[in-house]
Protein backbone atom coordinates (compact mmCIF):
# COMPACT_ATOMS: atom_id res chain seq x y z
CA UNK A 1 0.00 0.00 0.00
CA UNK A 2 2.73 2.32 0.92
CA UNK A 3 4.68 1.26 -2.22
CA UNK A 4 1.88 2.23 -4.36
CA UNK A 5 0.95 5.65 -2.75
CA UNK A 6 4.25 6.83 -3.21
CA UNK A 7 4.05 5.57 -6.84
CA UNK A 8 0.81 7.49 -6.96
CA UNK A 9 2.67 10.46 -5.75
CA UNK A 10 4.89 10.55 -8.26
CA UNK A 11 2.51 10.13 -11.03
CA UNK A 12 0.76 13.01 -9.89
CA UNK A 13 3.27 15.03 -9.73
CA UNK A 14 4.18 14.06 -13.35
CA UNK A 15 0.36 14.66 -14.26
CA UNK A 16 0.87 17.82 -12.93
CA UNK A 17 4.15 18.67 -14.41
CA UNK A 18 2.52 17.57 -18.24
CA UNK A 19 1.01 21.14 -18.86
CA UNK A 20 4.35 22.93 -18.90
CA UNK A 21 5.95 19.85 -20.68
CA UNK A 22 6.54 21.19 -24.03
CA UNK A 23 7.67 24.59 -22.47
CA UNK A 24 10.37 22.96 -20.59
CA UNK A 25 11.20 20.96 -23.21
CA UNK A 26 11.95 23.83 -25.67
CA UNK A 27 13.71 25.64 -22.51
CA UNK A 28 16.42 22.52 -22.39
CA UNK A 29 16.90 22.68 -26.28
CA UNK A 30 17.25 26.09 -26.26
CA UNK A 31 20.02 25.97 -23.77
CA UNK A 32 21.58 23.03 -24.68
CA UNK A 33 21.51 23.10 -28.13
CA UNK A 34 21.03 26.48 -29.89
CA UNK A 35 22.46 29.03 -27.92
CA UNK A 36 24.25 27.72 -24.79
CA UNK A 37 26.88 30.28 -24.43
CA UNK A 38 24.50 33.63 -24.41
CA UNK A 39 22.47 31.48 -21.81
CA UNK A 40 23.07 33.65 -18.27
CA UNK A 41 26.23 32.19 -16.29
CA UNK A 42 25.98 28.46 -18.67
CA UNK A 43 29.49 29.32 -19.73
CA UNK A 44 30.93 30.00 -16.08
CA UNK A 45 28.96 26.64 -14.32
CA UNK A 46 30.33 25.07 -17.47
CA UNK A 47 34.00 26.30 -15.96
CA UNK A 48 36.07 24.21 -13.64
CA UNK A 49 36.40 25.99 -10.37
CA UNK A 50 39.73 26.25 -9.16
CA UNK A 51 40.44 23.86 -6.20
CA UNK A 52 43.07 21.60 -4.29
CA UNK A 53 41.75 17.99 -3.44
CA UNK A 54 41.93 16.35 -0.28
CA UNK A 55 40.64 12.74 1.17
CA UNK A 56 39.61 12.99 4.84
CA UNK A 57 38.06 9.85 6.66
CA UNK A 58 35.39 10.10 9.05
CA UNK A 59 34.52 8.23 12.19
CA UNK A 60 33.13 5.51 10.16
CA UNK A 61 36.09 4.52 7.66
CA UNK A 62 34.14 6.05 4.75
CA UNK A 63 36.49 8.66 2.90
CA UNK A 64 35.30 11.68 2.14
CA UNK A 65 36.24 14.25 -0.87
CA UNK A 66 37.50 17.94 -0.10
CA UNK A 67 38.25 20.91 -1.86
CA UNK A 68 40.13 23.78 -0.59
CA UNK A 69 41.13 27.27 -2.50
CA UNK A 70 41.97 30.44 -1.02
CA UNK A 71 45.27 32.11 0.92
CA UNK A 72 46.74 29.65 3.06
CA UNK A 73 45.95 31.01 6.68
CA UNK A 74 43.11 33.05 5.52
CA UNK A 75 40.47 33.27 7.68
CA UNK A 76 38.23 29.92 6.67
CA UNK A 77 34.96 29.12 6.31
CA UNK A 78 33.14 25.53 5.69
CA UNK A 79 30.71 24.88 3.28
CA UNK A 80 28.35 21.75 3.58
CA UNK A 81 26.07 21.19 0.68
CA UNK A 82 22.39 19.91 0.46
CA UNK A 83 20.47 16.83 -0.47
CA UNK A 84 21.24 15.23 -3.53
CA UNK A 85 24.00 17.93 -4.56
CA UNK A 86 27.65 18.06 -4.19
CA UNK A 87 30.51 20.85 -3.65
CA UNK A 88 29.82 21.93 -6.80
CA UNK A 89 26.69 23.59 -5.51
CA UNK A 90 28.93 26.28 -4.10
CA UNK A 91 30.75 26.76 -7.64
CA UNK A 92 30.03 30.92 -7.44
CA UNK A 93 31.10 30.65 -4.01
CA UNK A 94 34.28 29.23 -3.65
CA UNK A 95 35.56 31.29 -6.88
CA UNK A 96 34.42 34.48 -5.65
CA UNK A 97 35.35 34.15 -2.09
CA UNK A 98 38.70 32.65 -1.90
CA UNK A 99 40.65 35.88 -2.66
CA UNK A 100 39.54 36.82 0.92
CA UNK A 101 39.30 33.60 2.33
CA UNK A 102 40.52 30.05 2.41
CA UNK A 103 37.36 28.06 1.26
CA UNK A 104 36.68 24.48 2.47
CA UNK A 105 33.61 22.32 0.66
CA UNK A 106 33.16 18.76 0.56
CA UNK A 107 30.78 16.10 -0.77
CA UNK A 108 29.10 14.68 1.91
CA UNK A 109 29.43 10.65 2.22
CA UNK A 110 27.90 9.08 -0.90
CA UNK A 111 27.70 12.22 -2.94
CA UNK A 112 30.05 13.40 -5.26
CA UNK A 113 33.19 12.39 -5.27
CA UNK A 114 32.85 10.87 -1.70
CA UNK A 115 32.32 7.21 -1.00
CA UNK A 116 29.30 5.62 0.10
CA UNK A 117 28.88 5.23 3.87
CA UNK A 118 31.25 1.99 4.47
CA UNK A 119 28.57 1.61 7.92
CA UNK A 120 25.55 1.81 5.80
CA UNK A 121 24.97 5.05 8.17
CA UNK A 122 23.33 7.84 6.68
CA UNK A 123 21.68 9.35 9.52
CA UNK A 124 21.76 13.45 10.27
CA UNK A 125 23.76 12.26 13.30
CA UNK A 126 26.78 10.70 10.61
CA UNK A 127 26.18 13.78 8.37
CA UNK A 128 27.65 16.12 11.66
CA UNK A 129 30.19 13.27 12.77
CA UNK A 130 31.22 13.83 8.62
CA UNK A 131 31.40 17.91 9.41
CA UNK A 132 33.72 17.54 12.30
CA UNK A 133 36.12 15.27 10.72
CA UNK A 134 36.60 17.53 7.82
CA UNK A 135 36.76 20.47 10.12
CA UNK A 136 39.30 18.61 12.16
CA UNK A 137 41.35 17.65 9.71
CA UNK A 138 41.72 20.97 7.10
CA UNK A 139 41.71 23.85 9.88
CA UNK A 140 44.48 24.52 12.00
CA UNK A 141 43.23 23.74 15.52
CA UNK A 142 44.19 27.18 16.76
CA UNK A 143 41.69 28.86 14.10
CA UNK A 144 37.99 29.36 14.67
CA UNK A 145 36.20 29.10 11.26
CA UNK A 146 32.83 30.19 9.60
CA UNK A 147 30.05 27.22 9.04
CA UNK A 148 28.10 27.44 6.16
CA UNK A 149 25.10 24.79 5.25
CA UNK A 150 22.37 25.14 2.66
CA UNK A 151 19.17 22.88 2.95
CA UNK A 152 20.87 19.68 4.52
CA UNK A 153 24.02 21.08 5.24
CA UNK A 154 22.23 23.49 7.98
CA UNK A 155 20.43 20.31 9.23
CA UNK A 156 24.53 18.64 9.29
CA UNK A 157 25.96 22.10 11.16
CA UNK A 158 22.91 21.42 13.72
CA UNK A 159 23.98 18.12 13.74
CA UNK A 160 27.21 18.82 14.33
CA UNK A 161 26.78 21.87 17.37
CA UNK A 162 24.48 19.17 19.02
CA UNK A 163 27.30 16.69 19.01
CA UNK A 164 30.48 18.69 19.62
CA UNK A 165 28.67 21.87 21.78
CA UNK A 166 32.10 22.27 23.34
CA UNK A 167 33.93 23.71 20.02
CA UNK A 168 31.33 26.35 19.70
CA UNK A 169 33.22 29.47 20.08
CA UNK A 170 36.48 27.36 19.97
CA UNK A 171 36.31 25.94 16.84
CA UNK A 172 33.22 27.61 15.34
CA UNK A 173 33.00 31.35 15.08
CA UNK A 174 29.91 31.33 13.17
CA UNK A 175 27.24 29.84 11.18
CA UNK A 176 25.10 31.00 8.24
CA UNK A 177 21.76 28.86 7.61
CA UNK A 178 20.81 28.79 4.33
CA UNK A 179 17.50 27.51 2.96
CA UNK A 180 17.31 24.91 5.90
CA UNK A 181 15.12 24.26 8.75
CA UNK A 182 15.21 22.81 12.11
CA UNK A 183 12.32 20.31 12.21
CA UNK A 184 9.06 19.59 9.79
CA UNK A 185 10.84 19.42 6.86
CA UNK A 186 8.14 16.99 5.00
CA UNK A 187 5.23 19.27 6.48
CA UNK A 188 6.98 22.07 5.24
CA UNK A 189 7.92 21.17 1.80
CA UNK A 190 4.93 19.31 0.70
CA UNK A 191 2.55 22.14 1.69
CA UNK A 192 4.35 24.97 -0.12
CA UNK A 193 4.53 23.09 -3.09
CA UNK A 194 1.15 24.51 -3.03
CA UNK A 195 -0.73 21.12 -4.07
CA UNK A 196 -4.12 21.44 -3.11
CA UNK A 197 -4.29 17.66 -2.58
CA UNK A 198 -1.68 17.06 -0.45
CA UNK A 199 -2.19 20.04 2.23
CA UNK A 200 -4.41 18.51 4.24
CA UNK A 201 -2.27 15.44 4.59
CA UNK A 202 0.57 16.78 5.93
CA UNK A 203 3.47 15.01 7.09
CA UNK A 204 1.24 11.42 6.98
CA UNK A 205 1.98 11.37 3.13
CA UNK A 206 5.50 12.77 3.41
CA UNK A 207 6.35 10.20 5.68
CA UNK A 208 5.58 7.46 3.65
CA UNK A 209 6.61 8.61 0.39
CA UNK A 210 9.85 9.05 1.98
CA UNK A 211 9.51 5.56 4.11
CA UNK A 212 9.14 3.60 0.68
CA UNK A 213 11.51 5.72 -0.76
CA UNK A 214 14.12 4.24 1.78
CA UNK A 215 12.88 0.60 0.95
CA UNK A 216 12.97 1.13 -3.15
CA UNK A 217 15.66 3.19 -4.72
CA UNK A 218 13.67 2.74 -7.78
CA UNK A 219 11.20 5.04 -6.57
CA UNK A 220 14.04 7.66 -7.34
CA UNK A 221 14.18 6.31 -10.57
CA UNK A 222 10.70 7.21 -11.76
CA UNK A 223 12.02 10.67 -12.43
CA UNK A 224 16.07 11.13 -11.45
CA UNK A 225 17.45 8.27 -13.50
CA UNK A 226 18.27 10.61 -16.75
CA UNK A 227 17.61 14.37 -17.96
CA UNK A 228 14.63 14.69 -19.31
CA UNK A 229 11.91 17.26 -19.59
CA UNK A 230 9.71 15.84 -16.60
CA UNK A 231 13.11 15.58 -14.26
CA UNK A 232 13.98 19.49 -15.64
CA UNK A 233 10.44 21.15 -14.86
CA UNK A 234 10.47 19.33 -11.56
CA UNK A 235 13.38 21.20 -10.62
CA UNK A 236 12.52 24.31 -12.01
CA UNK A 237 9.41 24.01 -10.09
CA UNK A 238 10.76 23.07 -6.39
CA UNK A 239 14.06 23.71 -6.49
CA UNK A 240 14.28 27.03 -8.43
CA UNK A 241 11.39 29.42 -9.58
CA UNK A 242 9.88 30.80 -13.06
CA UNK A 243 11.71 33.43 -13.77
CA UNK A 244 15.02 31.36 -12.92
CA UNK A 245 17.57 31.19 -15.72
CA UNK A 246 17.73 27.75 -17.66
CA UNK A 247 21.02 27.46 -16.93
CA UNK A 248 20.59 27.35 -13.46
CA UNK A 249 18.17 24.84 -13.49
CA UNK A 250 20.18 22.70 -15.82
CA UNK A 251 22.76 22.80 -13.51
CA UNK A 252 21.01 21.55 -10.17
CA UNK A 253 19.54 18.55 -12.56
CA UNK A 254 22.96 17.99 -13.68
CA UNK A 255 24.03 17.49 -9.57
CA UNK A 256 20.89 15.87 -8.66
CA UNK A 257 21.34 13.31 -11.56
CA UNK A 258 24.71 12.46 -10.42
CA UNK A 259 24.15 11.68 -6.93
CA UNK A 260 23.12 7.84 -6.54
CA UNK A 261 19.86 6.97 -6.14
CA UNK A 262 20.38 3.93 -3.89
CA UNK A 263 21.61 7.24 -1.94
CA UNK A 264 19.07 9.46 -2.49
CA UNK A 265 16.79 6.59 -0.99
CA UNK A 266 18.95 5.84 1.97
CA UNK A 267 18.49 9.61 3.22
CA UNK A 268 14.92 10.27 2.20
CA UNK A 269 13.47 8.56 5.43
CA UNK A 270 15.70 10.79 7.93
CA UNK A 271 13.71 14.03 6.81
CA UNK A 272 10.47 12.04 8.43
CA UNK A 273 11.69 12.37 11.84
CA UNK A 274 14.43 14.65 12.03
CA UNK A 275 14.50 16.98 15.06
CA UNK A 276 17.17 19.48 15.94
CA UNK A 277 15.03 22.25 17.78
CA UNK A 278 17.07 21.40 20.60
CA UNK A 279 20.59 21.69 19.04
CA UNK A 280 20.01 25.66 18.02
CA UNK A 281 20.26 27.06 21.60
CA UNK A 282 23.64 25.65 21.93
CA UNK A 283 25.12 27.62 18.98
CA UNK A 284 26.05 30.72 20.93
CA UNK A 285 28.12 32.70 18.17
CA UNK A 286 26.36 34.69 15.60
CA UNK A 287 24.00 33.08 13.19
CA UNK A 288 22.67 34.19 9.81
CA UNK A 289 19.75 32.72 8.29
CA UNK A 290 19.07 33.31 4.58
CA UNK A 291 15.93 32.41 2.27
CA UNK A 292 14.33 33.08 -0.55
CA UNK A 293 10.84 34.16 -0.37
CA UNK A 294 9.76 31.84 -2.91
CA UNK A 295 11.62 29.09 -1.75
CA UNK A 296 8.74 26.00 -1.61
CA UNK A 297 10.85 23.11 0.28
CA UNK A 298 12.22 25.17 3.48
CA UNK A 299 9.72 28.06 3.33
CA UNK A 300 9.68 31.02 5.06
CA UNK A 301 8.48 30.68 8.35
CA UNK A 302 10.55 27.90 8.73
CA UNK A 303 13.60 30.06 8.82
CA UNK A 304 11.49 32.50 10.70
CA UNK A 305 11.03 29.54 13.79
CA UNK A 306 15.23 28.44 13.31
CA UNK A 307 15.80 32.15 13.96
CA UNK A 308 13.58 32.16 17.17
CA UNK A 309 15.70 28.63 18.42
CA UNK A 310 19.06 30.29 18.01
CA UNK A 311 20.81 32.79 20.06
CA UNK A 312 22.23 35.31 17.96
CA UNK A 313 21.08 35.47 15.03
CA UNK A 314 19.59 37.74 12.03
CA UNK A 315 17.22 36.88 9.04
CA UNK A 316 18.38 37.79 5.47
CA UNK A 317 15.15 37.17 3.04
CA UNK A 318 15.75 36.75 -0.71
CA UNK A 319 13.15 38.07 -2.88
CA UNK A 320 11.79 36.55 -5.90
CA UNK A 321 14.32 33.21 -5.38
CA UNK A 322 13.48 29.72 -3.89
CA UNK A 323 15.44 26.86 -2.70
CA UNK A 324 18.99 26.70 -4.74
CA UNK A 325 20.00 30.14 -3.23
CA UNK A 326 23.36 30.12 -3.59
CA UNK A 327 23.36 29.13 -7.56
CA UNK A 328 19.62 31.09 -8.24
CA UNK A 329 21.08 34.17 -6.33
CA UNK A 330 24.83 33.72 -6.19
CA UNK A 331 25.55 36.95 -5.96
CA UNK A 332 23.71 38.02 -3.38
CA UNK A 333 24.25 35.29 -1.35
CA UNK A 334 28.76 35.54 -1.61
CA UNK A 335 27.91 39.49 -0.43
CA UNK A 336 26.00 38.43 2.32
CA UNK A 337 28.84 35.55 3.41
CA UNK A 338 31.26 37.60 2.82
CA UNK A 339 29.94 40.44 5.34
CA UNK A 340 29.38 38.09 7.61
CA UNK A 341 32.38 36.53 7.92
CA UNK A 342 34.36 39.74 7.68
CA UNK A 343 32.35 40.67 10.97
CA UNK A 344 32.91 37.87 12.58
CA UNK A 345 36.10 36.43 11.63
CA UNK A 346 39.96 37.87 12.82
CA UNK A 347 41.05 39.46 9.97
Amino acid sequence: MVRRRALALAGFAAAAAGGAAMGWAAERRLLRHEVPTTAPDWPELRRPAPGEAHRVESYDGTHLHVDIVGPEGAPTVVMAHGYALSHRAWHFQRRELSDEFRVVTYDQRGHGASEEAVSGDYSIGAFGRDLSAVVESVTPTAQAVILVGHSMGGMTILSYVDQYPEWVGDRVAGAVFMSTSGSEVITGGIVSVGVAAFSGLGNRVGRRVFQALGRRSSAADLIYSSSNDLSYGLTKLIGLTADASPAHVAFTEQLLLECPNNVKAAIGPMFTSLDLREAAPLLKVPSLVIVGDKDRLTPPRQAHRLVELLPDAELAVLEGIGHMAPIEAHADVTAHIRAFARRVLPS
